[in-house]
This record gives structure tokens, sequence and C-alpha cells, in this order.
């Protein structure tokens, strides 16, 4: 698959047009995008804790990062092995780590935009919000499509798998 129909086919995801099957099967690819969701989630996270000068949290964040992506595919990787489908493994964590760089970027870059000063902050929560429906609609999508269940039992899947890991986020970092 040339690089073109990758970036064809991560729109499609994004726009809820495509699944994770339409992804190429490509080891080297799924690596080096994880790498990059990893290292992006790290920075990212890092870099908006640290706008708060009273705040201890940045000293947590790459443990917090890591945790929340490894909950996330740890789970991905025991729900295609409980629907007996562990070929979809690869094509599924390049899905969500694809979509999550995307989408990870933007909310960042809206929230370097806060400032408390400013009268436009509740556009910026509404906007920050609908980003947020739409992380949420892109991962049920890639559920709905890797473990072929209907779009509410996906969504479903994707809320409790937020906050269980919250609940585990929270009790390790308290």
């Amino acid at each position: 698959m040339p690089v073109g129909n990758f970036f064809n086919v991560l729109l499609d995801l994004l726009r809820l047009r495509a699944g994770p099957q339409d992804l190429p099967d490509h080891r080297g690819l799924t690596l080096v995008v994880i790498g990059f969701y990893i290292v992006l989630g790290v920075i990212t996270n890092h870099a908006l804790a640290t706008m708060d000068p009273q705040s201890q949290a940045a000293l947590n964040e790459p443990a917090r990062t890591l945790i929340s992506i490894g909950l996330q595919f740890g789970a991905v990787a025991l729900m295609l092995a409980w629907r007996r489908n562990p070929e979809r493994i690869q094509q599924t964590l390049l899905a969500f780590a694809s979509t999550g760089s995307v989408i990870s970027l933007l909310a960042f870059f809206l929230l370097l935009q806060n400032d408390p000063n400013t009268p436009s902050q509740p556009i910026l929560a509404l906007v920050w919000f609908a980003i947020f429906g739409w992380s949420l609609a892109v991962d049920a999508n890639i559920f709905r499509h890797a473990l072929n269940i209907s779009m509410p039992i996906a969504m479903l899947v994707t809320v409790m798998l937020l906050a269980i890991t919250y609940l585990v986020l929270e009790l390790l970092f308290r």
C-alpha cells in the first residue's frame, strides 16, 4: 500500500468511513506509528502538565501516558483474542495509534490556546468537548469493525475502557 493510500484510509477512519481492516497489515509501519503515538503522548501530556507551575503532575506524565496506552493496547489484544480474531491485532493497533495521534495533536493545539483571561473560553470548551466526542466515536468505530459488534456495543466498550483507564491512573497516581 503506498503512503498516500495509508493517509486516505486514515482520513476515512477519522470520518468513520473505514475500519482497521482497510489499513495495511505491515509490521514496520505499525511499529513506527505506535512509536510516534507513544512519543507524542509523552511530549504533549508533559507539556500540558507543565503549563501549571504549581502542578506536580509533570513528573508522572510519562508513566501515566505509557500505562494509558498499555491498558488500551492490552484491552484490544484481550478482546480480539476473546472474539477469536487475534490476526486483527496489528491493523487494529495501527488504527488506534494513527487516529489517536491525529486527534491528540488537534486537542493539544486547541489546549495551547487556553487562556483564562480571554472571554472565548466557553467556545474553546465546546470545541474541546466536540473533539472528545469525535474521539470516542472514532474509537468505537474501530472496535465495531475489529470485534464485529454493533456501534452501540462498541461505544459501550469504548466508554468502559476509558473509565477503567481513568480509575487505574487515579489509583496509581493519587
